[in-house]
């Protein structure tokens, strides 16, 4: 998986936490945890040693609160998803949402993979949970119980968040340019075309 570099013009907006933060999920998911030093981080992050143990106390410190703050900015992203008709399209916008930066989307899911525990772990419900009920209640019959509806998201979810990490790589842009034949244009399509199914389906099997 090949992972764009961060350059330095990217960080001159940033302050100090920030940078650190950005820089360090870039080279996590370059090097892997073990493979990075914090000295490496300071100096890509153009602060020092003091300022980055500073503002972390230790390098586990700085992964766990990268972590929170990958999953602060996916969340904030699905929540700031201006309002639209369906579920179908909701899960569309997810999508473009990821797909407007995809080397950091790639970047993000790399450190999440790599992380041995689950970025969600203390959270009730999954990501974007309140926004796809709201979405599914006006689509959904009555009947159809709760953990359906949670099947319903995880599907979703692993769906489009798998496909904007897979269009984002080179191997991933040959399977949509060789199997998809409007190209990029037909994800969205697929995406709002298992979506409805999924409804469909659901409202069939559970019909009063």
């Amino acid at each position: 998986m090949v992972i764009h570099k961060i350059k330095k013009s990217d960080l001159s907006e940033l302050n100090t936490k920030q940078r650190i933060l950005e820089v360090s999920m870039n080279l996590f998911a370059l090097k892997g945890y073990d493979g990075v030093s914090i000295r490496e981080i300071a100096k890509l992050a153009d602060v020092n040693v003091a300022s980055l143990n500073y503002h972390f106390k230790s390098k586990e410190n700085l992964r766990q609160e990268l972590m929170e703050f990958v999953v602060g900015d996916f969340k904030n992203k699905i929540a700031t998803l201006p309002e639209v008709k369906s579920t179908a399209e909701f899960a569309v916008q997810i999508y473009e949402a990821l797909s407007e930066d995809s080397a950091k989307c790639l970047n993000q899911f790399k450190l999440i993979l790599e992380s041995n525990q689950h970025p969600c772990d203390t959270d009730a419900y999954p990501v974007g949970y309140e926004q796809f009920s709201a979405y599914m209640s006006k689509e959904l019959v009555e009947t159809v119980p709760m953990e359906e509806r949670m099947w319903l998201i995880n599907v979703v979810f692993t769906y489009v968040v798998h496909t904007a990490v897979m269009s984002a790589t080179g191997i991933g842009q040959k399977a949509v340019e060789k199997f998809f034949p409007k190209k990029k244009a037909s994800i969205p399509h697929y995406i709002s075309q298992l979506v409805e199914s999924l409804v469909r389906d659901l409202n069939q099997r559970y019909k009063k």
